[in-house]
């Protein structure tokens, strides 16, 4: 996907090119639609599958586990550029859900019993942050972004032994750092594309979700008023 998004922006700076009103953005207000793909790291959910058997006295024989660990995302930006450089912005991101599954066996009361577990772990906010851009000619900029997430995780799950299944959630919030860094394309005074790379670090809390890093990549296109 990273591939398709930076064969976009090409295309796209080979059509500013051929402008002659294409300019960088001045000071004002924007509006910012992003799509992409979202990476989780290891949100500790063999250790959750283990502490969810043993808290019914069911401890685990055997356990295999595999995770999907991408999902798409999106984002809905409004900011402020101060000038061509600094720029103040909120965000409400939705990053998608890792899927994760495992299967063994567990012990009830020294009789062994197959069991399953599944859990979606989902995590979405709201974002407050800022930008840095440094223009690289007339038409390109690079941008770093960073802020703090109010973020807000949810791991759903569904734990079968034999015939007996439960289905449950548990929920967390937290504020979470986040960081990037990205190319933009401004074209036709009012326009912008750009493809970012952002990181965001411990979502969760540790306490009731457990905690990981999610990696994003992400294609966005703005519009200044």
């Amino acid at each position: 996907m990273t591939g398709r998004i930076f064969t976009t922006l090409g295309i796209l700076a080979v059509a500013a090119a051929a402008s002659p009103i294409t300019q960088a953005l001045e000071p004002g207000l924007y509006f910012e639609l992003s799509l992409g793909k979202s990476k989780f790291k290891d949100a500790g959910l063999d250790e959750f599958a283990h502490a969810f058997f043993d808290y019914y006295d069911l401890p685990v024989q055997s356990l295999n586990s595999t995770m999907d660990d991408t999902d798409g995302s999106y984002a809905i930006t409004t900011g402020y550029r101060l000038n061509r450089y600094l720029a103040g912005e909120v965000s409400y991101f939705r990053l998608g859900a890792s899927q994760y599954f495992a299967q063994g066996t567990v012990s009830d009361a020294g009789v062994s019993r197959p069991a399953t577990f599944w859990a979606g772990y989902r995590s979405k906010g709201i974002a407050i942050g800022g930008a840095a851009t440094l223009p690289v000619g007339r038409y390109l900029e690079l941008r770093a972004r960073g802020g703090i997430s109010n973020t807000d995780t949810r791991v759903k799950f569904t734990a079968t032994v034999e015939s007996d299944e439960l289905t449950d959630k548990i929920s967390g919030n937290s504020q979470d750092f986040y960081y990037g860094a990205g190319v933009g394309l401004n074209f036709w005074t009012y326009y912008r594309i750009g493809v970012d790379i952002t990181k965001y670090s411990g979502m969760g809390k540790a306490s009731a979700t457990g905690e990981t890093d999610i990696d994003n990549v992400q294609l966005s296109f703005s519009y200044q008023y």
